[in-house]
């Protein structure tokens, strides 16, 4: 299956600081063994498929926003609150520089997967 990248993450999955992607997945198309199509340019002209792997995991994952004016949400993982060191982990192997830049993506309450192409997992 085709996962579609922004071009700024491209150098990040090819260097391996990249480990996993993050996304919504409402219907649990994501599951063990699937192959993934990394790609930048979904749906254009631009279309280009930089690289080929497999989904080795899947995690639930949590962005909670308790007041509306919060700029740090709770993040859970398969249901587990994680700690601010283990926020900054997540955030750098899903090619974030920064939390707040992390925090800047994921802005709203959000519920999704992460999709590891690695065998990493959050404990």
């Amino acid at each position: 299956m085709i996962l579609g990248f922004n071009k700024r993450f491209v150098p990040k999955i090819e260097s391996g600081s990249k480990i996993h992607s993050i996304r919504e997945d409402g219907t649990n198309r994501w599951k063990l063994g699937m192959l993934i199509h990394f790609a930048t340019g979904i749906r254009s002209p631009n279309y280009c498929n930089f690289k080929m792997g497999q989904c080795l995991s899947t995690q639930k994952i949590e962005f909670k926003y308790v007041m509306h004016d919060d700029k740090i949400p709770v993040v859970l993982v398969d249901g587990v609150v994680l700690s601010t060191p283990e926020v900054k982990l997540l955030a750098r192997n899903d090619g974030f520089d920064s939390m707040e830049e992390f925090y800047g993506w994921f802005h709203s309450d959000f519920t999704g997967k992460i999709i590891h192409w690695t065998n990493f997992i959050y404990a």
